[in-house]
């Protein structure tokens, strides 16, 4: 009987990856906040990946809480995904209302009123008047000119000049709403009373059953559904058992001095920022003195966080990148990079005396609140220095390792790529305390303690401190210690990041002769 083909020698080769470098997850962003009736997602429900075709309006309706933010997330960030929970309005909610008031009895001249509700970028109108007008007149003009805004988060409505706004989510949140109206007419008058009275928020105690494990770097709410949810989930996610689960929950909040100063003495977590807004009371202005939505400026700082943190992102606008050309891509590097300066083109400059002073500011961060503001020349809104509510361990003593983001960035990103690559390279390994056999997936204490060296020299410079003082100083105090019995390697290392240049002290001493 023959061999339909032989082929001698018997020769197979087999082809296997290379052993690569992993990198850290792909950025997520969570959004929890309020829908509207006219959203047909179901409420509590987790909307994955929202697309960049204002799927954002159909899902919770176009004037919700939710939706503006998320579309302001967008304007700056349309790469990087993101997921919502959309919450309905509490079945005891109550809705905020305002009013703008148009007196007097009929406009003797040609002239403009410029109302804002809420937003002075979104929700800004101009509502020109005749000469004769009355205020019935001028206000069924700023009735009409706010409801056909279908994005506008409040409803209008105008009984002789007295223009009611009410809200169109319930809840605490309206209570935020800025109202200003700005020009004179003469023959007639204007004023605002703030928006008041929402109340009852929804139940978010249970608002991220519906996450699982999932992880989100970076969650956005209104601060008005309190702070408890948010480090309740984060705080233990920070140090997860084998898996990589943190991430920071960004909130915005608009009030005095001394009770965001309060606000943020109260909260301990390395998880939560705080961004203070100031509040401002005048006959034609009530609210935020920065005249955006609280909600909307976290969605913005969120946008341009997860923007920085994403690999390949193109961020040449939002870093200044002028001596480090590098920089203008985002990635796990961006982290040790400061946050201060980051500008914020779509929010609206401070009037002069409107922000807080250099002596509120410290005091602010030291709190544990961060602060937007405007540039020196005062032409755009820049990031100050962005710090965490962390400022105590659990003893009770000071404790600043976790003090500024970009220190929890940098050690998030670090720790996260030691557990990948580790994993990656350990995923099916033998171990042993004797000697390695070649071309065999097998592990020692030396063999895994020169993976951890490898590690740290690939993150050398940018995130970790790797100059040959610093290499030292992790091999010193990195120690590999394995039972084979149990298979259970112990590994301890003290990892020195990088920090950001803060702070510059120089002293100049005037002379007016060279050989003095």
């Amino acid at each position: 009987m023959s061999a339909e083909v032989i082929s001698q020698p018997n020769v197979t080769f087999n082809i296997i990856p290379g052993q690569e470098e992993i990198s850290n997850a792909p950025q997520k962003v969570l959004f929890v906040g309020q829908k509207t009736t006219a959203g047909s997602a179901v409420s509590g429900e987790l909307q994955e990946s929202i697309l960049n075709d204002n799927s954002e309006d159909t899902l919770f309706g176009a004037n919700s809480i939710l939706a503006g933010m998320i579309r302001a997330y967008k304007r700056l960030n349309k790469i990087t995904r993101i997921d919502a929970i959309g919450l309905d309005d509490s079945g005891t909610g109550v809705a905020a209302t305002g009013n703008f008031t148009i007196g007097g009895t009929t406009a003797s001249e040609i002239g403009t009123y410029v109302v804002t509700v809420g937003s002075n970028k979104n929700h800004n109108y101009s509502i020109a008047v005749a000469s004769g007008d009355t205020p019935t007149i001028v206000g069924d003009a700023i009735e009409a000119a706010i409801n056909a805004d279908t994005k506008c988060p409040v409803t209008a409505s105008n009984t002789t000049g007295v223009v009611t706004l009410t809200a169109d989510n319930d809840g605490t949140a309206g209570n935020n709403i800025t109202l200003r109206i700005t020009g004179a007419v003469a023959g007639l008058t204007s004023a605002v009373t703030g928006m008041t009275g929402g109340a009852n928020d929804p139940v978010v105690t249970s608002v991220f059953d519906v996450i699982g494990d999932e992880r989100y770097q970076t969650i956005v709410a209104p601060s008005e559904y309190g702070t408890t949810f948010l480090t309740d989930l984060l705080d233990p996610r920070f140090n997860a058992t084998n898996k990589v689960l943190d991430g920071v929950a960004i909130i915005t909040k608009t009030d005095t001095f001394a009770n965001l100063q309060s606000a943020g003495n109260a909260e301990n977590s390395q998880s939560l920022v705080i961004f203070g807004n100031k509040a401002k009371s005048t006959s034609t202005f009530d609210g935020s003195s920065m005249v955006e939505l609280d909600h909307v400026i976290s969605a913005q700082i969120a946008a341009n966080r997860s923007e920085r943190l994403t690999d390949g992102a193109n961020i040449a606008n939002i870093v200044i990148a002028t001596s480090g050309p590098l920089d203008s891509f985002g990635g796990k590097d961006i982290a040790s990079l400061p946050y201060f300066n980051t500008p914020y083109p779509d929010l609206p400059i401070l009037a002069v005396g409107d922000g807080f002073d250099s002596t509120e500011e410290a005091s602010l961060n030291a709190a544990g609140i961060s602060l937007l503001g405007n540039n020196i020349v005062r032409n755009t809104v820049i990031c100050g220095e962005v710090v965490t509510t962390r400022k105590t361990d659990v003893a009770g003593n000071p404790e600043l390792t976790f003090k500024f983001l970009n220190a929890v960035d940098t050690s998030s990103v670090v720790r996260e790529f030691y557990f990948n690559n580790n994993r990656a390279r350990f995923a099916q390994s033998r171990l042993t305390l004797g000697d390695l056999v070649p071309n065999r997936s097998i592990a020692n204490p030396s063999s895994i303690r020169a993976f951890q060296v490898e590690l740290f020299q690939a993150l050398g410079g940018l995130l970790v401190q790797s100059d040959e003082t610093n290499l030292k100083f992790f091999k010193d105090n990195l120690t590999v210690n394995a039972d084979v019995l149990t298979g259970k390697v112990t590994l301890t290392m003290k990892v020195p990041i990088v920090g950001q240049l803060r702070e510059m002290l120089g002293t100049i001493q005037i002379v007016f002769s060279a050989n003095n």
